[in-house]
């Protein structure tokens, strides 16, 4: 797959610039390279130098995923809901009857911030279906619970997934915090992402008054919109009219992307409060969503926020802004490509994306096309580590270098120099290729020094 991604970015509109660039940099630094640069480099690297093998390896889908909320019980007490998913093609089948079953075992163990077992709870559960096809499924999953009585304070959530028919285990670690409850003022519970909220409850587990709220563990959406489940404490005044306001920020860019404001009524001290909440027009990212509850002069008396993620899905990239959609695939698309795209028509745009990634799919006779996720995989990435305040990742040097030639083999970073401005040296050896960026100005941006692409080899 990297060689045939790079030989389709090979013939990008930003890969032409880049050779050009390699080969006017080389020229200038050539000299210096094989002269004083090697000698001050490698003493430099052996003082001060911070090496990092297998830096920013393919990211892979957890084993399965965990999520937690809490709503408040009697006197001191919390009710601790921790949600899992596991995934169908991580468990192992056997035949039972005309039918396929995985059985597993969880483990939920509690630490209080010493480390010390507060309490501990297991389930084991049987998972049946109808063909085989669907064992080693993807996209099959199941969502499930467990749950128990907590006092405020913070803890470590340690879950344990055995497959009782393999006897391979997996564990996921998560920090939990539960509110300390005051009976003289408002408090928000944490907030429950959901996939769907319907009337009628086919789970008693995802009872919440009277409606069946199925968890989203991911937090992760790739539709038009999601859900928000959570519950408000405090006095019971019907007469007296408070507003929600709803804040979701761009986590990347700390820019406030959807505001949106409800007025509410407390008819009684535990009001539920059932949201649907549109991100349509949100472009795929990581982002906060925080609820104030506020009176009517907007004094803010109880908060809770929690972060999710918009998913990198075709329609959702259009949507969002599909100029920009177009522009970031600079750095595999050709410019006649990026201007038929940007020529085509709004109600062809959809049709259009997708003939583009289908002259680009490795592998046309099955449902993946391998090429365009590597290619959001990094965009994703990018986007996470590598935007600066006035650039998004994709746009800044280091998310370029990125994009063109993916994870470096290796990663020198020289933070502290006697001499010289911080800078990291990437190494790409199937390549052969070196590249340097320097932080010029202290900020963090990392720009492109050089590259070099002549025989850099393993250590």
């Amino acid at each position: 797959m990297k060689n045939l991604f790079n030989f389709y970015v090979a013939n990008s509109t930003e890969n032409r610039y880049l050779k050009n660039e390699m080969k006017r940099e080389d020229k200038i630094n050539k000299i210096l390279y094989f002269s004083t640069v090697v000698i001050l480099w490698i003493f430099c690297s052996l003082v001060f130098s911070q090496t990092d093998f297998g830096f920013l390896k393919s990211s892979k889908r957890s084993d399965f995923l965990v999520d937690y909320s809490c709503f408040k019980e009697d006197g001191e007490d919390w009710r601790l809901e921790v949600y899992y998913k596991i995934f169908n093609e991580k468990l192992s089948f056997v035949k039972a009857g005309e039918r396929f079953q995985a059985s597993y075992e969880v483990n939920l163990t509690i630490l209080d911030r010493k480390g010390h077992q507060i309490t501990a709870t297991s389930l084991e559960e049987n998972l049946f279906v109808s063909h085989y096809s669907e064992t080693i499924s993807e996209s099959g999953f199941l969502i499930n619970m467990l749950n128990n009585k907590i006092r405020p304070g913070r803890y470590e959530l340690v879950l344990e997934l055995i497959d009782l028919n393999s006897s391979r285990s997996w564990i996921q670690r998560m920090d939990a915090v539960i509110p300390e409850f005051d009976p003289k003022k408002y408090i928000l519970s944490p907030l429950l992402f959901s996939r769907d909220i319907s009337d009628s409850v086919r789970n008693p587990k995802f009872e919440k008054r009277g409606k069946e709220v199925i968890p989203s563990v991911s937090r992760t959406f790739d539709e038009s919109k999601f859900y928000l489940y959570y519950e408000i404490y405090g006095e019971k005044d019907p007469q007296k009219m408070y507003f929600l306001n709803y804040q979701i920020v761009d986590e990347n860019r700390k820019e406030k992307v959807l505001e949106e404001k409800d007025t509410l009524f407390s008819e009684d001290r535990i009001t539920p409060v059932y949201k649907e909440i549109s991100v349509e027009k949100i472009p795929p990212g990581d982002y906060t969503l925080s609820v104030l509850l506020q009176d009517e002069k907007k004094k803010t008396l109880a908060k809770s926020k929690d972060n999710f993620q918009i998913a990198w899905s075709m329609l959702s990239v259009i949507k969002a802004d599909f100029e920009k959609a177009v522009d970031q695939l600079r750095y595999i698309a050709t410019g006649d490509e990026m201007e038929r795209l940007k020529k085509s028509k709004k109600e062809d745009q959809l049709i259009e994306w997708a003939e583009f990634w289908k002259s680009k799919d490795p592998t046309p006779g099955t449902q993946k096309n391998e090429l365009m996720e590597e290619y959001y995989r990094r965009l994703r990435y990018v986007e996470r580590n590598f935007g600066v305040w006035n650039k998004e990742g994709w746009e800044t040097d280091m998310g370029r270098i990125y994009m063109i030639y993916g994870h470096p083999d290796e990663i020198e970073r020289h933070p502290f120099e006697m001499e010289a401005k911080p800078y990291q040296v990437w190494y790409y050896y199937d390549t052969q290729i070196k590249v340097v960026f320097v932080d010029q100005t202290g900020t963090g941006e990392w720009e492109l020094d050089y590259i070099y692409d002549r025989g850099v080899k393993r250590k």
